[in-house]
């Protein structure tokens, strides 16, 4: 037994090593699984929001994985639905509880996210992922009837408008390069263009790219342990060197360049994604927001990893 029940950092210790202590396939260590499985209800019941709570260590199969067992798998299932249930206005919470579902339970992920749709509409993270796992599913052929009947019966621009986005995306990296079927981009194209023309002043939609920093989250291992999503305004509060961008020569523009940026743990930037911004402004703001440094970000007394959104204004602010 734990000395402290709430040392998440043990906890996570305890199942890394439970992972990597797995019996071959086809044999099970009863003990060593039910001592894991405690520590991932327990993890569940009392924090689902934590990033430790949404890592692939969490993971039990119902068949075919490491300590593999049906009875197990349920109870986790049924745990996650709890939780939800419990924190129905919690992102971290619904998306840890997805993480865990779409493996072998894409319907009851696909529900957790419709209902959370129904209950908050004007959550965009929320219906950003259910767009996400629809195009995901249209990929899917034992799915893609499924996904494509509820996106045609959508009118939630977000829901289409993330789909849209993700499609492509998705497909290329199933096919690693080789050529998309120009079916998914015709479709892609369809389901933005709809977006668009249900929300017509939507920045975010009418983008090129919509809600793609949701994507490029959701993309980023940010529920493994060690790195965390924080948003802009809070990450903002701990920035200690900001250098304003220089605006390209002759260029009379204004306007917001946006990124989804990596901070490492010691607070320098490690990546930057394109979210948003006039092609003339790009460079000069990811120059800058390259030299930005913040404090580092500390989860139970250890530094971790960012996620979070960078807007650059030109002219600066």
């Amino acid at each position: 037994m734990l000395e402290a029940p709430e040392d998440l950092d043990a906890r996570t210790t305890l199942l890394r090593l439970y992972v990597s202590m797995a019996p071959p396939a086809g044999h099970d260590d009863p003990a060593r699984r039910s001592l894991g499985l405690q520590q991932i209800l327990y993890l569940i019941e009392h924090h689902p929001e934590a990033a430790v709570s949404g890592s692939k260590a969490m993971y039990v199969y119902r068949a075919n994985g490491p300590y593999a067992n049906a009875a197990d798998h349920d109870a986790v299932r049924d745990e996650w639905l709890a939780a939800v249930q419990g924190h129905p206005k919690d992102n971290a919470v619904t998306l840890n509880a997805v993480n865990f579902l779409l493996i072998e339970d894409p319907d009851d992920a696909e529900q957790v996210l419709q209902r959370a749709v129904e209950a908050d509409p004007g959550n965009r993270e929320i219906a950003a992922n259910l767009g996400f796992l629809y195009a995901g599913e249209i990929l899917s052929p034992d799915r893609v009837a499924h996904a494509t009947e509820e996106l045609q019966q959508s009118s939630n621009a977000v829901v289409l408008a993330a789909a849209g986005t993700a499609l492509p995306n998705l497909a290329m990296r199933a096919t690693a390069g080789r050529v998309v079927d120009p079916k998914v981009f015709g479709l892609a194209n369809q389901l933005a263009l709809r977006a668009r023309q249900l929300a017509p002043d939507d920045r975010d939609i009418q983008g090129p790219m919509p809600l793609i920093r949701y994507f490029a989250e959701g993309q980023s291992p940010a529920s493994a342990p060690g790195r965390i999503r924080v948003s802009e305004g809070v990450q903002a509060a701990n920035l200690i060197r900001k250098t304003q961008p220089q605006p390209p020569a002759d260029a009379n523009i204004t306007g917001e360049v946006r990124f989804v940026a990596i901070i490492g743990r010691d607070g320098t930037i490690q990546n930057l994604q394109l979210v948003s911004g006039h092609p003339l402004l790009v460079d000069a703001a990811r120059q800058a927001a390259k030299t930005w440094l913040y404090k580092p970000t500390m989860l139970n007394g250890a530094p971790v990893e960012v996620v979070t959104t960078i807007t650059i204004q030109f002219p600066p602010n």
